[in-house]
């Protein structure tokens, strides 16, 4: 008993103190206290406010491979420059964050394309990738980009194959090698009457893409192809095929740059005198045509641009180019405008939202114009824009291609 009238008077004790604490604290309300004074909401003292300020976005990172060396070195520079120039036309930005471009060198070998794709994204962490330009080179690329999502917006026209792989965010605004040739063959039969031809190109994919389209397209219009060369690449000494080359309305070819000069030189000096058709005019350049001299004029080819496109954006484009960095742009240069300035649209759609899903699906409901015409694309990421049939000519200043009939907002593949 005495212990639990000790435990009990301690409890009365304490109690005691908690209810005076507070009734000494807390005094008691009255009408006065309903209504706030002018000291009850005035801000606290300066020192004492927490202030936070929105956190940086990251920035953008586009992430390009290029040929900078090895056989596609010729066409690497150019299209650094074009990046280049196209990033300080936006001001480093867009939708209000910074923009970071990584450049690679894929050294035109397939391998190491691979493994600058595989870098660019699981280490610097890109949003983007422009590129590659070699064909051998983007299928490997194509195939790694289209398991991780991140958007892929490919240089010049590639295989089919290429937006095929399954990941939906590949896309090929040029479209593909047959489409090209395709309309060129097209054009042989319709517009200029030709009826038989024979073809010689440079025996890998895009040799056997570009002219294989020209011929398709050709046949498809009632045109007969009464024979086929396929040359190895490499080759220095068109000789032996040329002395083989049988006599027809026209010759269908396409070759690598390096080989295209040697072949189209050989050609003149053989003393034939079939017209000649290019499935992929770019592959002559200027600088080549100088080489040969007017009897290049005359040739006929495809593509989806000339420096010589008669509209203000090209003007302006080319003049840019010509002075800032003495780059006379082409089609491989302009590839790299095009695939940025997609890009940099998509962004500014999804208002800086660069995650991939997001950009994936405002490409696809895009429509661009650029130097080289208007571009969108399908829902399999194919190119729908101009292609034009073209004319090697000579002006004041240097040989270059020129438009005599264009193809207008088509998709950029073998029709349907």
């Amino acid at each position: 008993m005495k212990r639990y009238f000790l435990v009990t008077l301690s409890l009365i004790v304490v109690l005691g103190i908690i209810f005076s604490g507070c009734s000494s604290t807390s005094p008691a309300p009255s009408s006065k206290s309903l209504t706030p004074s002018p000291s009850a909401t005035a801000a606290p003292p300066a020192s004492s406010i927490i202030t936070t300020q929105p956190a940086m976005a990251a920035p953008i990172k586009i992430g390009a491979i290029m040929s900078l060396t090895g056989e596609d070195a010729v066409v690497g520079a150019g299209v650094k420059a074009a990046l280049d120039y196209g990033l300080e036309k936006a001001g480093g930005q867009v939708a209000g964050r910074k923009i970071q471009l990584v450049a690679e060198d894929d050294a035109t070998n397939p391998t190491m394309g691979v493994d600058k794709a595989k870098k660019l994204v699981n280490f610097d962490k890109i949003d983007v990738l422009i590129g590659p330009l070699h064909g051998a080179v983007t299928m490997g690329v194509a195939n790694f980009m289209s398991s991780v999502g991140v958007p892929e917006i490919l240089l010049m026209q590639k295989s089919i194959q290429a937006i095929q792989f399954g990941g939906k965010n590949v896309f090929l605004p040029f479209g593909t090698h047959m489409g090209t040739g395709y309309y060129l063959g097209a054009y042989a039969y319709e517009k200029k009457g030709y009826k038989t031809a024979t073809a010689l190109f440079e025996d890998f994919v895009a040799g056997q893409e570009f002219v294989g389209g020209t011929i398709a397209g050709f046949e498809k219009k009632g045109g007969t192809v009464i024979q086929k060369q396929a040359i190895k690449s490499g080759t220095m000494d068109f000789g032996p095929y040329l002395t083989a080359v049988q006599n027809a309305d026209c010759v269908f070819f396409w070759f690598t740059p390096a080989t295209t000069m040697k072949f189209v030189a050989q050609y003149y000096a053989a003393g034939l005198k079939m017209p000649l058709f290019l499935s992929l005019s770019s592959v002559l350049f200027a600088q080549t045509m100088a080489s040969v001299g007017d009897k290049v004029v005359g040739i006929l080819g495809a593509g989806p641009y000339t420096s010589l496109l008669d509209t203000p954006i090209n003007k302006s484009y080319v003049d840019a180019m010509s002075k800032k960095y003495n780059v006379l742009p082409d089609a491989q240069v302009v590839s790299a405008e095009v695939a940025l300035t997609m890009y940099l649209e998509a962004v500014k759609a999804t208002n800086g939202d660069t995650s991939p899903a997001k950009v994936n699906e405002a490409l696809r409901k895009l429509k661009v114009s650029t130097p080289a015409g208007s571009f969108s694309f399908t829902p399999e990421g194919l190119g729908v824009g101009d292609l034009y049939i073209m004319q090697t000519t000579k002006t004041p200043d240097r040989f270059d291609w020129k438009v005599v009939d264009t193809y207008s907002q088509i998709q950029l593949d073998v029709p349907k």
